[in-house]
C-alpha cells in the first residue's frame, strides 16, 4: 500500500464508455471484460500528453497504446485491440481530458473557404455499430470461415509500410539506371503486397469444417491459417475481403455534416473526422 499523502488526489474515472467488439474476439488477458461493458476512462496525465508528441512513437503507434493503457487500465494489451475499439476508446480519452468538443478544420469543396468546426464526443460516441459476431463465409469445399476486423497491431504495421513505400516512391524518381529503378519498384511492391496479405490473415478468426472422418474441426491457430490462405484459391481471398468490407460499417461513425460559414456559400457537406492520434495531443 502507498503511504502518499497525496493519493487521494490521483485520477478518477471521468466517463465510462462501450466498445463497438464488445469484447468478442479477444483472446485472455487482452481486456478485463466486466459485466456492464462499460469500462471507466481516465483523463490523460501530463506524461501521457508527452508520449502523444513523440513523432516516433506515434508512428509505431506506441503512443496510443500505451495512452489506452494509461487512460483505460481494464485494457492490458492495448496493440491486440480492434482498430473500431482503438478509435472508440481514444475518442473517449479526448473527452475525458479535453471536453466533449473536438476542433477540425475542413476545407469547403464548393468555394475553399477553411472552416472551424467541432465534433461532439458524446454524439460520436453514440452512433457506435457493434462489431458483428457472425461474419463468416462459406468456401466450395464447405469450410466456413468467420471474419473479424483487423487489429491495431497490423494496422499500424499497414501504416509504416506505407509510408515506408510513399517515401521509398519519391527516392525511386530520382534513380537514373532503369534496372535499378524496377527493382528498387519491385521491392517496394512486394513489401506492400506482404503487408496486405498479412492484413487478410488477420482478419480470419477460424476456420472450421469436417476432416475425412467426419470429425468436426476448428482452427484459430495463426499459422495454420496463414499456411492455408497461402495454397487456398484466390477466390477465397476475394471472398475473405469482401467480408471485411461489412465489418468496416462496425464502430463511431466516422463523417460530420459541415456548413460553410462563408456567406455567399453556405455548402453542407460530409467530412471524415480524422483519427490521426496527432489530433489528440492537443486541447481542443
Amino acid at each position: 500500500m502507498s503511504d502518499n499523502p497525496l493519493k487521494g488526489r490521483f485520477r478518477a474515472p471521468k466517463s465510462y464508455t462501450r466498445i463497438p467488439s464488445n469484447g468478442t474476439f479477444y483472446n485472455p488477458g487482452v481486456i478485463d471484460i466486466n459485466d456492464t461493458g462499460e469500462y471507466p476512462v481516465f483523463a490523460m496525465t501530463s506524461k501521457d500528453e508527452i508520449m502523444m508528441r513523440n513523432p516516433d512513437a506515434l508512428l509505431n503507434g506506441e503512443s496510443v497504446a500505451q495512452v489506452i493503457a494509461s487512460c483505460v487500465p481494464a485494457v492490458k494489451k492495448p496493440r491486440e485491440l480492434l482498430g473500431a475499439d482503438v478509435d472508440a476508446l481514444m475518442v473517449a480519452i479526448q473527452g475525458a481530458t479535453y471536453g466533449d468538443t473536438i476542433s477540425m478544420e475542413v476545407k469547403c469543396p464548393e468555394c475553399s473557404n477553411v472552416i472551424t468546426t467541432g465534433a461532439s464526443v458524446s454524439s460520436l460516441l453514440s452512433t457506435m455499430q457493434p462489431v458483428p459476431e457472425n461474419v463468416k463465409i462459406v468456401t466450395d469445399d464447405d469450410l466456413t470461415i468467420t471474419i473479424k476486423p483487423v487489429t491495431y497491431e497490423t494496422s499500424i504495421a499497414a501504416g509504416v509500410q506505407n509510408f515506408q513505400s510513399t517515401r521509398s516512391l519519391q527516392s525511386i524518381a530520382n534513380i537514373d539506371n532503369d534496372m535499378e529503378r524496377l527493382k528498387a519498384f519491385n521491392e517496394s511492391y512486394m513489401k506492400l503486397a506482404q503487408i496486405n496479405f498479412m492484413i487478410l490473415v488477420d482478419s480470419v478468426h477460424s476456420i472450421s469444417g469436417f476432416d475425412e472422418q467426419g470429425e468436426e474441426f476448428e482452427v484459430t491457430d495463426r499459422p495454420n491459417i496463414q499456411e492455408y490462405l497461402e495454397n487456398c484459391e484466390t477466390g477465397v481471398g476475394n471472398m475473405i475481403t469482401e467480408a471485411v468490407t461489412q465489418l468496416n460499417q462496425a464502430g463511431i461513425q466516422k463523417e460530420v455534416q459541415v456548413q460553410c460559414d462563408n456567406e455567399d456559400c453556405g455548402h453542407v457537406f460530409p467530412s471524415a473526422l480524422e483519427f490521426d492520434p496527432v489530433n489528440f495531443s492537443t486541447a481542443s
